[in-house]
């Protein structure tokens, strides 16, 4: 392969996966002289995709964009059709891995675009992890898909970019809000380069940096350890906030999502981790070892608000077996949805 890449005449661009950077791209695609589609699959239609609650199957439908939704897409006739050596692809966040076949029908023309600090946080539920991390970093990346499982998320990037999260993001979804104009900004900038006719550069990334952190699946895994430092649990609430359900744990044998954490002054006895010790109109106050973390909303597994009943004088559990078998348990990512494996002994 060469240093320099060069994509030619483009007739076509397809794009691939959904997410909120996708459904921000499509008015600015609009104005490009190429034929739109995008491939997406079961699961990412239904994914809320702005800050205004939309899924991607009403954003499809409110700007007419063209769309195939599609459980195998090497094997997909009409993404086969829609491939080609003038066809440039992108993909976001795709449910699929690309063959080495599939790869090849783009003629080098196939790419990932990696919202990460590549070759660090490979795997999935990046913005969860670089909060629970504290890592504020927001990279862009364009990264040439090779095709196969050897070759995942390890191409070529011909494209990056950096800027950092604010301090003020706590969430997904703030993280979400950040990224969506940087990445937005960064993709029409390639855009831009595409149509006038200009060469990229290709780096190798440096292997000895790699990280690889799992995909999560907030029911599963969002269980709060009430045996952490007060930082750790108002990070772990932040983690798994909005846009998904919230943090998780027991109250009185309910299981109840929290959000909206705030780390507080305090100092208690280890055995007060849990116990609620205040709960004002600023939240429901929650004891820890170094600390305290106050949260704004408790809910129930139906999503009815129980912040105002939450007693003083109870306590949030967690039983060890339940984190054990959330540290024990992995997901698998298919088209249709999650897949849960245990991995307990």
């Amino acid at each position: 392969m060469s240093d320099e890449m060069h994509f030619g005449p483009v007739e076509r661009l397809a794009l691939f996966g959904g997410s909120w950077i996708v459904a921000a791209l499509l008015p600015e695609l609009a104005r490009r002289p190429w034929e739109v589609k995008l491939f997406t699959s079961p699961r990412h239609l239904a994914d809320i995709v702005n800050p205004e609650g939309e899924t991607l199957e009403q954003v499809l439908a409110r700007t007419g964009t063209a769309w195939h939704s599609s459980e195998e897409i090497n094997a997909d006739p009409v993404a086969l059709a829609f491939a080609g050596a003038r066809t440039l692809g992108i993909a976001f966040g795709a449910a699929w891995s690309f063959t080495p076949d599939f790869s090849a029908r783009f003629a080098g023309r196939l790419l990932d675009f990696m919202g990460i600090a590549l070759p660090e946080y490979r795997g999935g539920a990046h913005y969860t992890w670089q909060i629970l991390n504290d890592d504020r970093r927001g990279t862009c990346n364009l990264q040439v898909v090779l095709g196969g499982e050897e070759t995942f998320h390890r191409g070529p990037l011909i494209r990056s970019g950096s800027y950092s999260q604010p301090d003020t993001a706590r969430t997904p979804q703030d993280y979400f809000a950040t990224a969506v104009a940087q990445e937005r900004a960064f993709v029409a900038a390639f855009l831009d380069q595409v149509e006038r006719g200009e060469h990229f550069e290709q780096r190798t990334l440096d292997e000895a940096n790699a990280s690889y952190f799992p995909f999560l699946y907030t029911k599963v895994h969002g269980w709060i350890d009430w045996s952490c430092t007060a930082s750790e649990v108002d990070r772990f609430i932040g983690a798994f906030g909005d846009p998904y359900l919230g943090a998780s744990t027991y109250w009185r044998q309910r299981r109840v999502f929290l959000k909206g954490a705030r780390r507080e002054e305090g100092s208690f006895h280890p055995f007060a981790k849990g116990l609620v010790f205040r709960n004002d109109a600023r939240g429901v106050w929650i004891a820890l070892a170094d600390g305290a973390v106050r949260v704004a909303q408790v809910f129930d597994e139906d999503g009815a608000d129980l912040t105002a009943a939450i007693a003083i004088g109870s306590r949030f559990v967690t039983p060890a077996a339940v984190l054990d078998e959330a540290l024990a348990s992995e997901i698998v990512y298919s088209a249709s949805g999650p897949v849960v494996e245990r991995t307990l002994p």
